[in-house]
């Protein structure tokens, strides 16, 4: 039977970037490695918020991005 193992997370902040000719706006973002498998939503929520701050640009959200291994 497969079983899936943790490999590596990462937490992505986003940001607000330029505006394009045409009126978009364009996204920026943030990475951070070496995230802790069992971290749990609320504490990745306060981290975000407070890497965030360090910013000058507006902050949009954050996401998790989770590599598992089949094994």
């Amino acid at each position: 039977m497969a079983n899936l193992e943790h490999k590596y997370a990462v937490l992505k902040l986003y940001f607000e970037g330029e505006v394009t000719e045409d009126g978009k706006m364009r996204t920026k973002s943030k990475s951070y490695r070496n995230l802790r498998a069992n971290v749990t939503a609320d504490q990745l929520e306060t981290v975000a918020v407070s890497l965030s701050s360090f910013s000058d640009s507006v902050y949009i959200g954050a996401e998790k991005i989770e590599t598992m291994q089949v094994i």
